[in-house]
């Protein structure tokens, strides 16, 4: 019902479904964030979260303990967060979770580059750097973006010459975005 809610841009119900169900449990707070995202990315319909902030509402309705085994939505929920400056929360679902993938490190690096968290993102990028997860294009996205925010111009360059000449990933435009932004 949630669901179908959603897809008719019913939020109103489908939230207040939400609301009355005795038991929530992942798969319906999944639904009625996903549809609420769908809602904002077509029709811009920030109402809901300016009304009620996203870290409000997600711990209201999306049962985090269900998540921490799920790589997906603990990678979706890292991106949500981190996009409506919840960043503390993103940092939580990270550290909370079992395994990590290279979305996973992406998501927590990028998420703190873009929040204005320079050190943390530089930190967890030369943490990624050290682990399994080999760097690609989006994780020197976060570093250079982290740089960028700070002014730190002889550390950007040198992520960028890095970046290309160690490990051969080929500057895409937002990588010369950000060393303009330098």
């Amino acid at each position: 019902m949630i669901d179908g809610y959603m897809g008719h841009g019913n939020i109103e119900s489908a939230v207040k479904m939400l609301d009355e169900m005795p038991v929530r449990d992942a798969i319906s707070g999944l639904l009625c964030l996903m549809g609420l995202l769908r809602e904002i990315i077509l029709r811009k319909h920030w109402s809901i979260f300016e009304t009620l902030g996203i870290g409000l509402w997600m711990h209201r309705y999306v049962p985090k303990q269900d998540f921490k085994d799920n790589v997906r939505v603990c990678n979706t929920l890292m991106d949500v967060y981190s996009r409506f400056g919840c960043i503390e929360f993103a940092r939580q679902v990270f550290q909370r979770m079992h395994k990590r993938t290279l979305v996973s490190w992406n998501s927590i690096i990028v998420g703190f580059a873009v929040n204005g968290f320079v050190g943390e993102a530089l930190e967890y990028f030369n943490l990624m750097q050290k682990g399994v997860f080999k760097t690609d294009e989006v994780s020197f996205t976060g570093a250079l973006t982290a740089c960028s925010h700070a002014g730190l111009i002889e550390d950007g360059l040198q992520y960028f010459d890095i970046m290309k000449k160690i490990y051969r990933v080929s500057p895409q435009i937002e990588h010369h975005g950000c060393i303009v932004d330098l």
